[in-house]
């Protein structure tokens, strides 16, 4: 299969403030996190040719995926880390292009760039293994085909992924075009999942990543109206290695006892790296520019939450709930450290609590007096998703909550599902522990989610050892570590001097946040931008009323193009309710300093009540679903339309149908439009064309066609993924260096000049002296040449990006 010459005038769909400026790097000075790092500064000459002969970009899917490490007694997400790449061949003088190479069509391993045929390694450096010293996962029994005993592989870690299945293999191939149960191969059960390696075989370390082709890779799962929902784990186009059991601990710190792990000991941003070398002798491949192995390092962050800081004292126990003490005590007797101690007892707790308040009977064999070191549990472990639907590893479906009380094995078509796992833990703590600071946003967000810092300081952490909020007096925002605070291009107040020189391209939401709450880049010296000026209401009701033609000239319709008066109106709310409910909400505490949920715009998002965006087109059959039944008598509904704002009058019917309609994502998924789905923040919330994420496609239903996709199932300029250039979201370049020191290095391995990203167009071209492209020089954007104009050549490049939906070029 021959390589396709693809034209890279300039990389990536932005996601964030656009390209950094083409000069010699200079760093700056004005912020202490940078001033007390130094960095080399880079020499100013041969900056307008590629530096390298291959350029692999490494990204992530998730902006910064948290997990637990010991699962004897309950998870909430299991690990569960990837490795994304592209490979780019760059020009070689001026007026040649770059190419994206893909695979050989009959080895999703091997690299074809010619002649040559290539691999591409992949590890992590200083960790190279996960099961033991560091995770608690295949070594924790757990009966999975519920059968009394334990066989063969019947542990959590092949527990977690049942629900996954394929037929054939990972592109969704279906031979018998069949939804039979007996025909599906079961992830962790028919196709077990080999100690310290993820769902798909790969391992963490001594692996080859594999090309995702013209399908990607594909698994199918069940929802509640329709079996074989295909979910895309990785967009077409794509070399990855995925689902890999990454832990937070460097080889060289986990020399000890599992029950010696500190706090201190976590270090969130790992570094991955990949390199090229020969398909058939192994050796690597030598880059001819600098005589050193083809090899980069990329980020890919994991990091474990903060449940013990409220769950592991009175905070969260009061004094009814107790069993978490004599746990500890346990622990603590045995020599483990207070960290450790606390993050059992901080199970127990949770476990106790939802047995009181939910009637579940997860202690009802639990033992505080056992000596059983392994599972004092006296059952299985507790895995959430067992019960509670989640978008995010693809349960669509949750359990009855007359079925979970019962015990039944299956659930009535009247019995109550139980709520999303998403709704469930983010509205009853943001109701019982708000955590606002200063300003009143709430400090819950970093409270719960990770923010340990690379340098392993506790120092400012933004949650105190008790379950307070640290910057309850300050703004939360002054945060010194975290999956996002503090971290990236939306935060870093340095970004205009570390990588970004041209205008962020804002739209009319974008520019009320810029202006009230970040004012970085404004000249106000501002902070940037919290958690929940994203993560809102907002961002579904955009999406509900977007039907476009072209995602990045934004053609079609939408609503993102007007006023915020506009907006407000067409989303039935008053511009001052649209500012304080959607845009930059705060908490409103009632008496007992609990957030309310009937006032607070934090918690519509989690609201039963709110509006959640239509799915999809079915057809009907008088005023109910038309229904299929397959061989097992599972429920079909017949879907006419991916883009639910399709014109109803263009779709044919089938046999027995009278009529459409338009449904949610919660007649759909018990998940609702929790992650991996529309209530996900997209780039064009804030962001003006063509400064936006193409539209979806491929990847339904995570995304949809007529939708902006989610950033990190997008692709722009010449097929390139978003996060190629722009690293994924939370950690978009650049990021503050104390914060994410392996983000921050990452694209001065592309960047001629040595700056932090965006990357560069002479990255992968030859480029003038304005930092343009030199096979570009005669485009013109909006009746003027790019050539002298950096800002007009990366509109150019982002609003004539392929809209394909996540499709490869052909």
């Amino acid at each position: 299969m021959k390589n396709i010459t693809v034209p890279l005038l300039l990389i990536g769909l932005l996601a964030g403030p656009a390209f950094a400026r083409i000069i010699p790097y200079q760093a700056p000075t004005d912020d202490p996190l940078i001033r007390n790092n130094p960095i080399e500064k880079p020499v100013a000459d041969n900056t307008r040719k590629p530096k390298n002969d291959y350029n692999i970009t490494i990204n992530y899917e998730l902006g910064m995926h948290c997990t637990g490490f010991d699962f004897s007694y309950c998870c909430i997400l299991p690990p569960y880390n990837s490795i994304q790449s592209q490979v780019v061949k760059t020009a070689t003088a001026p007026y040649t292009f770059p190419q994206l190479l893909k695979a050989d069509p009959n080895d999703p391993t091997v690299l074809v760039d010619g002649d040559k045929r290539m691999k591409l390694e992949y590890g992590h450096i200083d960790n190279t293994f996960s099961e033991g010293t560091k995770l608690a996962y295949w070594n924790i029994p757990y009966d999975v085909n519920k059968d009394g005993k334990y066989s063969k592989n019947e542990n959590v870690g092949n527990a977690y992924f049942t629900h996954l299945y394929i037929y054939k293999d990972l592109k969704g191939s279906n031979p018998k075009n069949t939804s039979k149960d007996s025909e599906k191969l079961r992830i962790g059960i028919e196709l077990p999942i080999p100690r310290d390696a993820g769902p798909s075989g790969q391992p963490l370390k001594n692996g080859h990543l594999h090309y995702t082709g013209d399908t990607g890779t594909i698994v199918y799962t069940k929802s509640p109206v329709l079996d074989n929902v295909p979910i895309v784990l990785t967009n077409p186009g794509i070399w990855d290695a995925l689902g890999l059991p990454l832990t937070p601990f460097y080889d060289e710190l986990m020399k000890k006892s599992p029950l010696e792990i500190v706090e201190s000991d976590i270090r969130p941003y790992q570094e991955a790296w990949v390199g090229l070398v020969d398909a058939d002798s192994g050796k690597p491949v030598i880059d001819s520019h600098s005589g050193k192995p083809v090899r980069f390092i990329g980020t890919n962050p994991i990091d474990v939450p903060n449940c013990a800081n409220c769950h592991a004292n009175e905070n969260a126990n009061g004094d009814k709930f107790t069993l978490y003490k004599q746990e500890k005590a346990f622990w603590k007797s045995l020599g483990a450290s207070d960290y450790m101690a606390d993050l059992k007892a901080t199970s127990i707790s949770i476990l106790q609590i939802h047995d009181a308040r939910h009637g579940t009977q997860f202690l009802a064999k639990y033992d505080p007096s056992s000596r059983a070191t392994q599972n004092r549990l006296g059952n299985d472990p507790v895995l959430c998703q067992q019960c509670h639907a989640d978008n995010v590893i693809g349960v669509l479906e949750s359990k009855g909550v007359a079925q979970v009380l019962s015990g039944s094995k299956t659930r009535e078509s009247w019995d109550t599902p139980i709520v999303a796992l998403s709704q469930a833990l983010h509205r009853v703590h943001q109701t019982m522990r708000p955590l606002p600071d200063s300003e009143g946003r709430t400090g819950t967000c970093a409270g719960c989610h990770p923010a340990h810092r690379q340098d392993g300081s506790m120092d400012g952490y933004p949650i105190t050892p008790d379950g307070k909020n640290f910057y309850a007096e300050a703004d939360n925002r002054d945060s010194k570590g975290g999956c996002f605070a503090g971290r990236d291009v939306h935060s870093n107040p340095n970004k205009e001097n570390d990588g970004v020189g041209t205008p962020e391209h804002l739209n009319a939401v974008g520019q009320w946040l810029q202006a009230n709450v970040s004012k970085i880049g404004n000249d106000q010296g501002g902070k940037g931008m919290w958690c929940t000026n994203c993560h809102n209401q907002l961002s579904r009701e955009l999406y509900q009323r977007d039907n476009l033609e072209n995602a990045f000239k934004q053609t079609g319709t939408t609503i993102r193009n007007q006023s915020l008066d506009e907006i407000a109106k067409a989303i039935g709310v008053d511009r001052k309710t649209l500012e304080q409910k959607y845009l930059d909400p705060k908490v409103i505490a009632d008496k007992d300093g609990h957030d309310s949920p009937n006032k607070s715009g934090i918690l519509l998002t989690w609201s039963k009540e709110r509006m959640a965006p239509d799915i999809g087109v079915i057809a009907m059959q008088e005023d109910k679903p038309l229904i299929r039944k397959d061989e097992d008598g599972d429920v079909n509904v017949a879907l006419l339309s991916a883009n639910p704002s399709t014109k109803l009058a263009s779709l044919q019917l089938p046999e027995g149908a009278t009529g459409v309609a338009a449904v949610s994502y919660d007649a759909a998924s018990h998940g609702r439009d929790y992650w991996l789905a529309a209530g996900e923040p997209h780039c064009a919330d804030c962001h003006a064309p063509p400064y936006v994420e193409g539209q979806g496609g491929v990847a339904f239903p995570i995304n949809q066609p007529g939708k902006y996709s989610l950033m990190r199932y997008s692709k722009g300029h010449a097929g390139l993924a978003c996060q190629a250039c722009h690293e994924s979201i939370h950690g978009l370049y650049p990021v503050r260096p104390i914060v994410d020191t392996t983000t921050y290095k990452q694209a001065t391995q592309y960047n001629p000049d040595g700056s932090h990203g965006p990357l560069l167009c002479a990255s992968c071209h030859e480029v003038n002296e304005s930092g343009v492209p030199i096979v570009a020089e005669g485009l013109t954007w909006e009746g003027k040449k790019i050539k002298d104009d950096l800002d007009a050549a990366i509109s150019w490049i982002h609003g004539n990006a392929h809209d394909l939906g996540g499709k490869n070029r052909k």
